[in-house]
């Protein structure tokens, strides 16, 4: 492939845009991507919801006021007979045929048996949980974020080793293009350079094309069009020790709060089960307005007060009630265990990915070290084929050494800071929401 055909998927690779490239740090894309993303956006509204929820069942402990009127005619209405000594007969209407009638009541719960009080707990166990939800889905998109500000990183590095080699890979082309002119070099060694300078220009267009999915992917995740560049402003330290200091598992970690919320939702079930077992008590008082109302006689309007007291207690015969307290009880053991379950399974993942941490830093000190032989070894390998003790052949072999090396180097450090981040999320670490 030659050069100008090289410029040309450049060209298309790269977005058609006169825009200059958005500048980003990894502050800016976390707090951009949590901004942006639905499924926060969706678990914060399930949350509000619970919490009204709440409030709903914290309003069952106050009195509850009924209103109600009716205005009615009727063509006919009920008569009572008297019949005197004298023979003749008394009539007399029982009500009238125009009714108006208003009544008021007011009621407060006295005791329930623990049904009010049950459900008040089950609704904030319920919050609880869909709040630690919310909070786990926050990690999961910043961790999302993370990998894709770093794998963009990594598509950066990888464009410039690719950039290097073909740098290098021209070089070698120029030079032994001048030996062949020179008789020096024969046509084997020539083509030779031209192969290694067309794998560099392939590795070069294969590096840029695999960026812009990547920055794709980021713009995407923040909320930005994905017509626009981005230019990472991110220059991490080399990868240390001290990075690899294990950590437990916080007990603010949201999964484990939300099994500890499921533990308090099916204990709140256990406490509304057994209040069936009990009568509810609850006050009364009324107000009555209206026409005839109490006096069925006169067409006139007159009122009275109410007050009172109600107790009812329903009984299953067939043990319904016991029976739903043992299924209530059996929820509850089955969330504890559930519980421990992610206690156990948390605390395994967060050892595992130590162990994958520690490997990616000695992934990258290999690496390092790779890269620092390669490069002596590149720059020995140009002076001795200059000085024609060293064969063209070679020094392409030599050089693509060098090339894996640089991209190997790029790709361990990257992963480095993959793996930081998710051992982060592992153990419920603020380092996940901050920069670096």
């Amino acid at each position: 492939m030659k050069t100008k055909y090289y410029f040309l998927i450049v060209a298309i690779l790269l977005p058609a845009s006169g825009v200059s490239p958005r500048e980003l740090t990894l502050e800016e894309v976390l707090k951009m991507a949590e901004s942006h993303s639905y499924q926060i956006k969706a678990s914060l509204a399930q949350r509000e919801a619970f919490q009204n929820g709440l409030r709903a069942a914290t309003s069952e402990r106050w009195p509850t006021l009924s209103v109600s009127g009716v205005a009615s005619y009727r063509d006919e209405v009920a008569q009572f007979e008297v019949v005197l000594p004298t023979g003749d007969v008394f009539r007399r209407d029982v009500g009238l045929k125009e009714n108006y009638q208003a009544d008021l009541r007011l009621n407060l719960p006295l005791f329930t048996g623990g049904r009010v009080g049950g459900g008040i707990d089950l609704a904030r166990a319920s919050s609880d949980y869909y709040g630690a939800v919310e909070r786990a889905t926050v990690d999961e998109v910043l961790l999302a974020a993370r990998v894709a500000f770093m794998s963009l990183y990594r598509s950066d590095r990888l464009v410039e080793a690719a950039r290097a080699g073909l740098k290098r890979a021209r070089i070698i082309a120029g030079d032994v293009q001048s030996l062949y002119d020179a008789g020096a070099a024969d046509s084997v060694s020539l083509l030779d350079a031209r192969f290694a300078l067309i794998e560099a220009e392939s590795r070069l267009t294969n590096a840029l094309s695999l960026r812009r999915q990547n920055e794709i992917r980021l713009l995407v995740l923040v909320g930005l069009d994905p017509t626009e560049t981005i230019t990472l402003l991110f220059r991490p330290a080399p990868p240390e020790v001290n990075d690899l200091v294990p950590s437990s598992v916080s007990e603010s970690k949201p999964e484990l709060a939300a099994a500890f919320s499921a533990v308090g939702m099916s204990r709140s079930l256990v406490k509304v089960s057994q209040a069936a077992l009990w009568p509810s008590v609850s006050l009364f008082t009324g107000y009555s307005w209206g026409k005839p109302n109490l006096d069925q006689f006169h067409d006139e309007f007159n009122d009275y007060f109410t007050v009172g007291a109600v107790a009812s207690w329903v009984f299953n015969l067939g043990g319904k009630p016991v029976r739903n307290i043992a299924k209530a009880r059996s929820r509850l053991s089955a969330a504890q265990f559930e519980f421990e379950k992610t206690r156990e399974q948390l605390d395994r993942n967060a050892r595992i990915i130590l162990e994958n941490l520690k490997l990616a830093y000695e992934n990258y000190q290999a690496a390092s070290e790779n890269h620092r032989v390669t490069s002596e070894h590149y720059r020995l390998a140009t002076e001795k084929h200059r000085e024609g003790a060293l064969s063209a052949n070679r020094l392409i072999e030599i050089e693509a050494l060098l090339s894996q090396a640089e991209a190997s180097l790029a790709s361990t450090m990257a992963e480095f800071y993959v793996v930081q981040s998710q051992y982060y999320h592992a153990v419920g670490s603020d380092l996940l929401k901050e920069g670096m």
